[in-house]
């Protein structure tokens, strides 16, 4: 079954790609917003999967949204769940792709590069002001997936650059999207964490608290 959902995902790509091209050169906010949330209800429509979230907060504006990553299911359970459009921060292997490099650019997303911590510093910078524009973040801290449930140590160093933001931090918990059985993926989502209760503390600081609330959320995901 894998393989025919594959096969699909093959014959479908040029159209979507095509539209992808002409979104990214005369596509509106709005319209690549919509695009994209329609490729997480396609990706997960065709193979009966649904997405639940579980205790959302009360919509926090423009925001920073941690989430864990356990599979490449993660993107599409963030476009689906997430209501308030939003970039992604990703590794820039994701931009270079022949399959998601469009999407990707389409996006305007942020590429970091994991062997260039200078360019991926000035990249988050950018990325954190911005934020000041309306523009809603989306990051993975532990930095590539993990294929279980528990979580891998997070990237300190992003937290030098996050401990600035002037918008809240919203962790985030998706469950079970490294199982290839799951049908529906639940997503538990934290209380936001406001500038003034963050802003003071250190970038090793933040990084422990958010994972210290992600595995509250983990743990009432499995409890």
């Amino acid at each position: 079954m894998d393989n025919f959902y594959m096969l699909v995902t093959f014959i479908a790509l040029p159209y979507y790609w095509i539209r992808s091209q002409w979104l990214r050169r005369y596509g509106s906010d709005d319209q690549i917003d919509r695009e994209l949330k329609m490729y997480s209800r396609h990706y997960f429509g065709i193979r009966g999967k649904t997405i639940t979230p579980v205790n959302r907060p009360v919509d926090p504006g423009t925001c920073i949204y941690l989430s864990n990553h356990q599979s490449h299911n993660d993107i599409f359970v963030a476009l689906g769940i997430v209501e308030t459009p939003f970039r992604f921060v990703a590794k820039k292997e994701l931009f270079t792709s022949f399959i998601t490099g469009s999407f990707m650019k389409m996006s305007r997303s942020y590429p970091l590069d994991r062997e260039d911590p200078r360019q991926s510093l000035t990249l988050l910078k950018q990325a954190l002001e911005d934020t000041t524009e309306g523009h809603s973040l989306l990051a993975f801290p532990e930095g590539t997936r993990s294929h279980q449930k528990e979580m891998v140590e997070f990237k300190a160093g992003m937290f030098s650059v996050l401990r600035k933001s002037t918008v809240p931090i919203v962790p985030m918990y998706i469950k079970n999207s490294y199982k290839k059985n799951t049908r529906n993926y639940e997503v538990f989502f934290g209380e936001p964490m406001l500038p003034e209760t963050f802003n003071k503390l250190k970038g090793t600081e933040l990084s422990l608290e958010v994972k210290r609330r992600m595995e509250m959320l983990m743990h009432q995901a499995y409890q």
